[in-house]
């Protein structure tokens, strides 16, 4: 969707750092999001094209120096709330609070990491988390990406189906895509903002202008995790509290989560 020079404004104001790039939302702290800079005409479907990072190495290979410019590791382990709100039958309903970081503490604040067959945080810095294949996801605000590729050393990736959560099955894991950051001349591939660097989950939302609110598409992403286990995850809302009801904080995600055996 096209925006206004106003949005393009907006964003030139903002330091661009890894967490997130963007006008800030609702909420009255420091961190920002990333605004819609043009949702797809599909509704979202992810761009890009199949395949690993700049050498399929997990954790940046031979663009290491990249990597660690673009994802600022912080050797701590984020203490963020994790919890299992409901579970039906194999699927586990997740509240994921991701409010740290953001444009002015990306550099000081950890990644929440998580393992999506128990719904829980891994305990692990983000240093860590580089030679590790323990967890399937990492959150920072609206920042997601899976354990594969440039993202991490696992086997994972991701792909958005433009299906209703109860129709997606394991057939639509065809076209699953791994973390690509960069290019081969190790140059950051600009996400949607043109302000970060690009995930498999860059298109998440939709970005209401007039409100700077978040608004999950109402597909479902095919998962595959850090240990190459498969789930279907739909992202419920990015403005919820900690018993899972909408609130006015962003960064606190609720995640449905159903493994795809």
């Amino acid at each position: 969707m096209n925006r206004s020079t106003l949005i393009i404004a907006c964003l030139s104001s903002f330091l661009a750092l890894a967490g997130a790039a963007a006008c800030s939302d609702d909420d009255s702290t420091a961190a920002t999001d990333s605004p819609d800079a043009g949702a797809d005409a599909d509704g979202g479907a992810l761009p890009g094209e199949d395949g690993g990072g700049a050498d399929d190495g997990g954790g940046g290979g031979s663009c290491e120096a990249a990597r660690q410019t673009a994802l600022l590791p912080v050797d701590e382990v984020s203490t963020a709330e994790v919890t299992v709100l409901s579970e039906e039958g194999a699927t586990k309903t997740l509240f994921v609070d991701a409010t740290a970081g953001g444009a002015a503490g990306a550099a000081t604040e950890p990644r929440v990491y998580v393992d999506l067959s128990t719904g829980s945080r891994v305990d692990i810095s983000d240093v860590a988390a580089a030679s590790s294949t323990a967890w399937d996801l990492a959150l920072e605000r609206s920042y997601v990406f899976t354990n594969g590729g440039d993202g991490g050393p696992g086997q994972g990736a991701a792909v958005y189906v433009d299906k209703p959560e109860a129709d997606v099955t394991a057939a639509d894991a065809t076209g699953l895509v791994t973390e690509k950051f960069f290019d081969e001349d190790c140059n950051q591939i600009p996400d949607r903002s043109g302000r970060g660097f690009k995930t498999t989950f860059d298109d998440w939302y939709d970005y209401d202008l007039s409100t700077n609110k978040l608004t999950p598409f109402e597909g479902t992403y095919v998962v595959r995790g850090g240990t190459g286990k498969l789930y279907k995850v739909r992202i419920v809302t990015y403005y919820a509290n900690p018993d899972g009801n909408v609130g006015e904080v962003s960064g606190r995600f609720v995640l449905r989560v159903t493994p795809l055996d």
